[in-house]
This record gives structure tokens, C-alpha cells and sequence, in this order.
């Protein structure tokens, strides 16, 4: 907040003004309002204010922690994931922020990489240790935990940037922790999406108040780009993002109902609804997400 009273932005410290109120429609763990902000210089879309039990919004539920067995078969059927990585790196030190259970580190663990992890679930945290057999650390502050790791090679976020309060702060340790070479993956929703506009604050990939921050592609590879990085690829259109494109269309319907059944009918209708919308979902930068690949260039 600047002296004059108004709000300013995080990334370019234009003014930012409310774009709309939401609630918590994907998980309706409470019927608060919450506010997101816009910059109107750069686009950054931010909530207005963090709520003090932010805690609460990531219930149990949040993570379903699954057999060993159940794991490997959605590694499997994700496979997109390290097989995108493996087009740029394929061996070497690798450390993914906010891998959950750990879908992606058991794939890179298979494939050969030192894999590291932090993570801000306990649960989750002895599940990656115990069970998927890779190191990791408890920590909601990702660019404090780095801070004493060694160098990695790969750096893997998939779907946590918009978690979390500070993405400048982080990137900025994430990147100094970065191997010359090393690439930096970031896969995040996309706040230019053809469903946001119309959708509006109904739009799932809000997901308030979990999602705190909603960053442009061109505001991400900006920063980057100062920080010594490089874009190498980018992409609306993998596996991944076609199924956030699904997702949208499905829980926009579904969020409209509370009875188990009825938001089952409307999960198939949603289906059914995004396959003939992907002819606009996957038309220029209109998909819910996008992923992006960065590598640092040598001797930074």
C-alpha cells in the first residue's frame, strides 16, 4: 500500500484495482467473500488480502494421499510431465516445490534424477520420504528451504506459483539455486483464459482464496528474463492444460450444486460441454493454463 492509501503491485508497483469478489465456490469451505485486485499497468491479478486462517481452505481432503500402487498408475498416465523435462535435462540434481504426494518426484526418481522436494503438508512430507523414497522438506516458505540446498540442475513447479504469497520473493531464490544450463518449469493458470472472461469470478482456476496470485505469461517471462533466464519453451496445449481446460468447464457446472448426484450428472455434462469448446480453448492464449520452460544462461 502506498502513502496515498491505494494498493500497489507486487511485481511493477503500478496501482491495482478490484477486479471482483468471489468465494470459495470449488470447495465451499466457508461463504467468505474475497476480493482480487488487477494492476492496471502490468495485469497481475492478486487477492486483496490473505486470509489468517488460509490454513483452513487446505483441509485433509486437499491432499488424497494414495497407495504406492495407485501412485505409480497416475505417474503413468501423467507421463507428459517428465517426459517434458526429459526433452532438456535427463539426469542430474533435481528439486520440485509443492509435489504433494509426489506424482512428478516418482517419476524423476525413476528416470534417474536426485530428487529433492518441499513441501508444506506433514502428511505429504513422510508419504515422500517413507513411500516414493525421495528427500523431503517441510517448509510453506519454499525460498527460505532452498536457501541451504546445493545447486539443482532441474527446478519443477507445477501448479503451487499461484499459491503463494511472495512468487517474486521465491523465484528469485529458486533462480540463484539454479545450475547454469538448468531449466526452471513453471506450470500455472492463465489469467488471459477465454473461460476467465466468461466466467468471470465464477471461473474454477480462481480457486479462492487458495490461489493468491494470477500471473500473466508476459509479467512471468519478464522477471525471469532480468533474472538471467531464458524462455526455451511454452505451451497451452499439453496433456496437462487440456485437462485444466476440461476441469473449468466441469466445475463451473458442477460448483452451481451441492448434492453429491447432482454435481455428478453435471461433472459428465461438463465433459461433454469441453469437447466442442476446445476449439476456443485451445485457439491462441485462451487455455486455463500454460507451461513454460526456462533455462539459465551460463556463467549467470
Amino acid at each position: 500500500m502506498n502513502s496515498g492509501g491505494s494498493i500497489i503491485c507486487s511485481h511493477c508497483k503500478g496501482n491495482m484495482v478490484s477486479l471482483l469478489k468471489t468465494k470459495d465456490h470449488n470447495r465451499k469451505i466457508s461463504e467468505k467473500e474475497f476480493v482480487y485486485l488487477q494492476c492496471g499497468s502490468c495485469g497481475l491479478i492478486s487477492i486483496s488480502e490473505k486470509p489468517h486462517d488460509l490454513g483452513k481452505y487446505y483441509s485433509n481432503e486437499y491432499y488424497q494421499i494414495p497407495s504406492l500402487g495407485k501412485l505409480i498408475k497416475i505417474a503413468q498416465a501423467e507421463r507428459f510431465k517428465i517426459e517434458m523435462v526429459k526433452k532438456f535435462k535427463t539426469s542430474g540434481s533435481l528439486l520440485e516445490i509443492g509435489p504433494a504426494f509426489g506424482v512428478f518426484a516418482y517419476q524423476a526418481k525413476e528416470s534417474g534424477f536426485k530428487v529433492d522436494t518441499i513441501e508444506m503438508d506433514k502428511r505429504c512430507c513422510e508419504y515422500l520420504r517413507d513411500v516414493v523414497g525421495v528427500n523431503a522438506v517441510l517448509s510453506d516458505v519454499p525460498q527460505k528451504a532452498v536457501g541451504p540446498m546445493k545447486q539443482h540442475d532441474v527446478i519443477a513447479m507445477w501448479h503451487v506459483l499461484e499459491h503463494l504469497i511472495d512468487p517474486w520473493e521465491c523465484l528469485t531464490a529458486l533462480t540463484g539455486n539454479l545450475s547454469p544450463g538448468g531449466i526452471l518449469l513453471i506450470a500455472t493458470p492463465n489469467p488471459e483464459a477465454f473461460q476467465f472472461k466468461v466466467m468471470g469470478a465464477q471461473w474454477p482456476h480462481i480457486d479462492a482464496p487458495r490461489h493468491l496470485n494470477l500471473i500473466p505469461r508476459e509479467v512471468l517471462t519478464g522477471f525471469l528474463e532480468k533474472s538471467g533466464l531464458e524462455l526455451t519453451m511454452f505451451t497451452m496445449d499439453d496433456f496437462g492444460a487440456r485437462s485444466w481446460n476440461r476441469f473449468g468447464w466441469q466445475r463451473y457446472l458442477m460448483n452451481r450444486f451441492s448434492g453429491k448426484w447432482m454435481q455428478r450428472i453435471f461433472f459428465v455434462m461438463g465433459l461433454l460441454l469441453s469437447f466442442p469448446m476446445e476449439i476456443v480453448d485451445r485457439k491462441g492464449f485462451n487455455g486455463c493454463a500454460y507451461t513454460a520452460i526456462y533455462r539459465k544462461k551460463a556463467g549467470m
